[in-house]
């Protein structure tokens, strides 16, 4: 009986130990502390008569100090805008930007706080952007278009700038 209770004992701790050993095997993700994205997709919604009038750009991003996101009172540049879009139309076998007939409107925008709660500060994950067509396809002089995109963290560290796929809109 009395070997019985030692041997679960062992047993037990030899299982605490293992399990103990296991987990510092386990590798903490590293991520370059200047954030890095890659274009994901483009997908559009309609409007009753059938048009585009709503896009979503979603990219995904890496960040190895966990820095992306603006505050609330983060209002002045540099820290107006950290997600940076450059709207692009396909005319004359070339992409050409589109520039809004307001030039207070703009297609940049603002990616809230990320940061991880924790130690480990690497951060991965997606971002989806909304795009209004509705207004966007005004002013364009072609179906095909395409986006520039990259983002700066607190820090201002800007990451690779991508270049979408080609997409026709329905205009």
């Amino acid at each position: 009986m009395l070997t019985m209770k030692l041997y679960t004992k062992i047993c037990f701790i030899l299982f605490i130990l293992f399990v103990t050993a296991l987990a510092g095997c386990v590798k903490e993700e590293q991520f370059p502390v200047i954030p890095h994205i890659e274009y994901v997709g483009f997908a559009t919604a309609k409007d009753i008569t059938g048009k585009d009038s709503l896009g979503a750009v979603t990219i995904s991003y890496t960040d190895g100090d966990g820095n992306i996101g603006l505050f609330s009172w983060d209002t002045i540049e540099p820290y107006k805008y950290n997600y940076y879009l450059k709207f692009m139309q396909y005319v004359n076998n070339q992409l050409v930007e589109v520039k809004p007939v307001d030039s207070s409107v703009t297609f940049n925008s603002r990616i809230p706080i990320l940061t991880p709660a924790g130690r480990n500060k690497n951060i991965k994950g997606e971002i989806t952007m909304s795009i209004e067509l509705y207004f966007a396809r005004q002013i364009l002089e072609s179906d095909t278009i395409a986006f520039e995109i990259y983002i700066k963290d607190r820090t201002l560290f800007k990451s690779n700038v991508l270049e979408s796929p080609l997409y026709i809109i329905k205009k």
